[in-house]
């Protein structure tokens, strides 16, 4: 193999911002630090112990510290059965009044209606539905479309601000599991575009184990073969095994004419 190495780094997927798919690429490990993140977790995120970076976890159960307490960042509404059938997922024109009921009742929350919304708007009697809940004719002959669209109070599912600060629960790679562990006393990684290297054809990889450095899987990547650039994340991929190394981002070394 007549080629030069030229980093070593782990395997990634670049798209530009609202591009799908993107260009193969490998982000030079000299380049990616260790660091607080700017903002707070979500889920499934990858994260370092901030004293021991050898100890490596996936974040679950983020929540976000709001008005003086702790709630789970994913307004938890969002994952009730009842929700997705609810006016407020599907509409008031679609949706099931008795899910309303039970969601209202289990969160503690109130759903106002078009016609309570349009009687305090325009005032009872000024009005009728030309469309069930969501269409109304006004005396004067104009027509209003309300949304169909409950209103809260308070207001679900909850928004969530941009946060500096969270918690979660990590999942450690030597098998513990630690519960509301705060973000500013974790690690996760960061990159710059000066590391990245955009693949060509012709490049040569070689995916090694990053704890034992032990060769996994080499080849050239038209003879992979690999599309080096897709439309879709799908579509660099003709062999599976390499779709896994890019996706978890394994660590490869990189040779280049």
């Amino acid at each position: 193999m007549n080629k030069k190495l030229i980093c070593s780094g782990k395997l990634t997927c670049f798209s530009e911002q609202g591009m799908e798919g993107g260009q193969l690429a490998i982000a030079d490990t000299n380049f990616v630090k260790l660091c607080v993140p700017t903002y707070g977790f979500q889920e499934n995120e990858k994260v370092w112990d901030n004293i021991d970076n050898s100890k490596i976890g996936i974040t679950s159960y983020p929540e976000t510290f709001l008005d003086g307490s702790w709630i789970p960042t994913r307004d938890p509404i969002l994952d009730e059965p009842d929700y997705r059938i609810s006016s407020l997922f599907c509409g008031e024109e679609r949706g099931d009044f008795d899910a309303d009921k039970r969601l209202m009742k289990k969160y503690n929350f109130r759903m106002k209606y078009t016609q309570e919304k349009a009687n305090e708007i325009y005032g009872i009697g000024n009005w009728k539905f030309r469309k069930p809940h969501s269409e109304i004719l006004l005396n004067n002959g104009n027509i209003v479309m309300m949304g169909g669209t409950p209103d809260c109070e308070p207001n679900r599912p909850y928004p969530i601000p941009l946060a500096k600060f969270s918690r979660v629960t990590v999942n450690w790679n030597d098998g513990t599991k630690e519960t509301k562990r705060k973000s500013d006393t974790l690690l996760v990684e960061r990159g710059s575009y000066e590391g990245l290297h955009i693949l060509k054809e012709t490049d040569y990889l070689v995916v090694v184990d990053h704890t034992t450095g032990k060769k996994i899987i080499e080849g050239q990547i038209n003879l992979i073969p690999l599309n080096t650039f897709s439309q879709t994340i799908k579509g660099h991929f003709v062999n599976s095994d390499w779709e896994k190394y890019f996706k978890e981002q394994y660590y490869a070394e990189m040779y280049r004419e």
